[in-house]
């Protein structure tokens, strides 16, 4: 079987930035603590460290696009 979307770019956006706030939103109601615990993580870290880490998961979201 054949799971296909017809979904223009607009469309595919909107589905994925609603995909986000999702996942995001369940991680903050599951784990608040930990989710507090990441965010003084955050404030407590260097920008270079911080860049270094959006890039890895960036690089993670590339990957996983690609083997999709």
């Amino acid at each position: 079987m054949e799971f296909s979307l017809n979904l223009n770019i607009f469309e595919l956006l909107l589905l994925s930035l609603g995909l986000v706030f999702i996942l995001e939103g369940v991680l903050y109601t599951l784990f608040p603590n930990s989710m507090k615990k990441v965010s003084i993580f955050i404030l407590d870290s260097k920008e270079d460290k911080i860049r270094i880490i959006g890039l890895i998961f960036c690089v993670l979201g590339i990957i996983i696009l690609y083997l999709l």
